[in-house]
């Protein structure tokens, strides 16, 4: 964006815009963007907490916080406002509306603003360190504001401690028994740590202020900050209908928001709030507004709600729309993908829309941006359509040994399917490395403690781990649950919300369950058997989709079918969520509390004779030769096999088990053979074996029968991984007449059944 002040004292901004041709006789969808706040400028280090406003001449009025000296939620904090008569394509130079003692250390926040179309004024509700609220009010159109008056005793109650207006806009009533009302929708915590969301509304104009209905936390839901808008039909005796979203505040109940209804214009609300799994949000603010109206001659109604459309982070803003007034909302529209946090929504001029929002390119804080778009553009975009793309994919958890922590740098937990789609996770905290299963070879595991998991952003996936409805898949999982725990802990999880495309395999009170759904069903298969037993075991979720009509969902627990039910979902599960591992998307109290040593996804339905087994997580491809070596020499699993690569007549195996190359044809492993008296002495390279990897020099007379040899063994390391073996054979009186000697690398069985 380019700034630039002129002699009129406006604010310029060069704007983003887009624009559609029109099909005929429809409007085209527009789209712009303007900036009125960046930080950093015009004396304050962070602008934060947008609220919008429309007055009754036009004019849009864009609140937000002034943080002075840091990004922090607490410090000299003040409240700014900039203008705009031209519906957000110019903004006016910055004013400040509120604050207190100057440099001191006072947070003054949370606008609320309301506009009463009957007078024309606008009033600002706002708190002082979140403890006192307070009331200004501007009769020319945010020009100039009057005297704060405090109004603290009116709409808090004894018992409350944290007190927040908003933060966004609130609204005034035109219908029903309580029209002309002003509506604020706030939040408080009580002393005792109780959260809740609250009324604050006005009869007279803004005059005197009340505490209408209050509705703490409850069925795992605790009310945060909270919006509300107003709804077309009236209840029964003719109250006003008012609906309200509130950020759900890390509460037990699946999502992180809630919904509620007043009838009787926020004096009271009609129950508590419940949780709306579909959006999909983070932990957040959101706003909404409304954009139809029947009663003022629109076809249909139509609320807009606005969030992040992301499970856990904050970025990705978006645009949702109901049209049977909150009940359902339908698909979201992206506004921008990028770092994106608070928001607050506003009608502009010719039935547009604005959205006042925090933005960013590498943190939602840098700006606060005007976005500017038509019903047009909010419905042009048509229904996201997931690819699916199902690939293969193998965290075998050994980056680090046991005693260390992960590294949270993007990517550090690796991806070793021998497909190499590099589908590395971000670990969200530094869990700790633990010893791993004995029974799959040992080597370390990751502790995770119920903070959080690991992940992998949809767009990173490459939708390797969506499913279309005739795809198999089978997701395998070593881990390890505290004995006696009752929690339910995501093992893996690509999961969106209830009733919507997803699939997911958890430990739900104990018990093993796997659930797929395509939108319209929802299938899920629990086991009975216990696994919180304090033990390690091997867990596979199979998707069975090989013969159409006759799919199947299955349970394995220690390559052992514990249970099975049939698949009716017809539709894809692809969804845009993350990919995650000891995490859910859309709820972090379903965050893991146990150990896992391995996770591998395979596009296809295994059974026991397919699962991973003892020492695959060291050698992912199975061909005997470690993991570790291929890729320290080849940079791939890809390059070496089960067979002969270089055509030499020893297979690789061999090779790498007698120090030669197993890509040179030239370089076939080197035997010597030195005769003596009453022995022969054998001598040749050898590397390191791993476990699962014997060998042993074998001699025979016939070149049929061949027995191992007893024989003196010496190993002499030479450096670089090598070392020579020399074994003396006894071979007394020259007899028999011919010995053939033979070296013999054998495996051991990868089975753990």
């Amino acid at each position: 964006m380019i700034f630039r002040r002129c002699t009129r004292g406006l604010l310029f901004v060069v704007s983003l815009f887009c624009g559609v041709t029109a099909v005929e006789g429809q409007p085209a969808p527009v789209f712009s963007e303007t900036v009125p706040f960046v930080s950093g400028q015009d004396g304050y280090h962070t602008y934060r907490i947008p609220a919008i406003v429309r007055a009754t001449n036009g004019v849009l009025l864009a609140f937000c916080e002034g943080r002075k000296n840091s990004s922090s939620d607490s410090g000299n904090i003040d409240i700014v406002l900039r203008r705009s008569a031209d519906n957000g394509a110019t903004w006016s130079v910055m004013t400040l509306v509120q604050e207190e003692g100057n440099n001191a250390t006072i947070t003054i926040g949370n606008p609320a603003p309301v506009v009463d179309e009957t007078t024309g004024f606008i009033h600002l509700l706002f708190c002082r360190n979140n403890d006192r609220v307070f009331h200004t009010v501007s009769t020319n159109n945010g020009a100039t504001w009057s005297a704060r008056t405090e109004i603290t005793g009116a709409v808090k109650l004894s018992d409350w401690g944290w007190y927040a207006t908003g933060p966004g806009h609130g609204v005034q009533l035109k219908r029903g028994n309580q029209a002309g009302r002003l509506v604020v929708a706030s939040d408080h915590g009580t002393t005792n740590g109780v959260r809740g969301a609250q009324v604050v509304f006005s009869d007279d104009h803004g005059a005197t202020w009340q505490l209408g209905g209050v509705n703490p936390a409850f069925g795992g839901v605790n009310p945060n900050e909270t919006l509300c808008e107003e709804l077309v039909a009236t209840a029964p005796g003719g109250g006003s209908r008012v609906y309200f979203n509130t950020r759900d505040q890390n509460g037990s109940a699946p999502g992180t928001r809630g919904q509620a209804w007043s009838i009787d214009g926020g004096s009271s609300f009609a129950g508590p709030f419940t949780n709306r799994a579909a959006f999909v949000c983070p932990v957040v603010q959101g706003s909404v507004v409304r954009l139809r109206a029947t009663d003022q001659g629109s076809p249909i109604n139509k609320l807009l709600f606005a969030c992040p459309n992301h499970a856990s982070s904050r970025s990705n803003m978006a645009v949702w729309a109901s049209t049977d007034e909150g009940v359902t909302w339908g698909e979201p529209r992206p506004v921008y993908t990028g770092p994106s946090a608070y928001s607050d929504l506003v009608r502009v001029a010719d039935d547009e829309i604005g959205l006042l929002y925090e933005k960013g390119a590498t943190s939602a804080y840098e700006t606060i941006t005007f976005a500017r778009f038509n019903e047009a553009w909010l419905e042009d975009q048509p229904p996201v359509t997931e690819k699916e793309n199902p690939k293969a994919a193998f965290w075998n958890v050994e980056e680090k040994l046991p005693g260390q922590t992960a590294g949270t740098n993007k990517g550090a937990i690796l991806d070793v399917h021998p497909e190499a789609f590099a589908n590395h996770l971000t670990a969200e905290q530094p869990f700790a490395y633990i010893a791993g299963s004995t029974n799959f070879g040992g080597g370390s595991a990751l502790a995770f403690d119920g903070s959080g998991g690991l992940q992998l952003a949809d767009a990173a996936t490459g939708d390797h781990f969506d499913f279309g409805p005739s795809n198999s898949f089978t997701i395998e999982a070593v881990f390890r649950i505290p004995s006696g725990s009752t929690q339910t802990g995501a093992l893996v999880a690509k999961d969106y919300g209830s009733l919507l495309p997803s699939w997911w395999f958890r430990v739900e009170a104990g018990k093993l369950r796997f659930l797929v759904s395509d939108g319209v069903v929802e299938k899920a298969v629990t086991a009975s058997t216990l696994v919180n037993d304090g033990q390690w075991h091997h867990a596979a979720a199979v998707r069975d989709a090989r013969v159409p009509g006759s799919k199947a969902l299955r349970l394995f627990l220690d390559g052992v079918l514990l249970t099975n039910i049939t698949d009716t979902t017809t539709q894809s599960l692809a969804n845009a969520q993350p990919l995650n591992i000891g995490r859910f998307g859309a709820a972090a109290t379903r965050n893991l509390t146990g150990d896992i040593d391995l996770v591998r996804i395979t596009p296809e339905a295994l059974d026991a004779t397919g699962f991973a087994g003892r020492y695959t997580q060291f050698d992912a491809d199975e061909d005997a030769i470690p993991d570790w070596f291929e890729r320290a020499n080849y940079s791939s699993l890809a390059i070496l096999g089960s067979g002969d690569t270089d055509a030499d007549g020893v297979r690789d195996v061999a090779e790498f088990a007698l120090g030669s190359d197993a890509l040179e044809g030239g370089s076939r492993p080197s035997v010597v053979a030195l005769p003596a008296a009453t022995s022969v002495g054998v001598s040749t390279l050898q590397r390191e074996l791993p476990e699962w990897l014997t060998m042993g020099l074998e001699k025979s007379s016939n070149l049929v029968d061949w027995v191992q040899t007893s024989s003196l063994l010496e190993v002499t390391p030479l450096g670089g991984g090598l070392w020579r073996r020399t074994q003396t054979v006894p071979y007394p009186g020259g007899a028999p007449e011919k010995l053939f000697l033979r070296f013999r690398v054998e495996g051991i069985s990868n089975k753990n059944n």
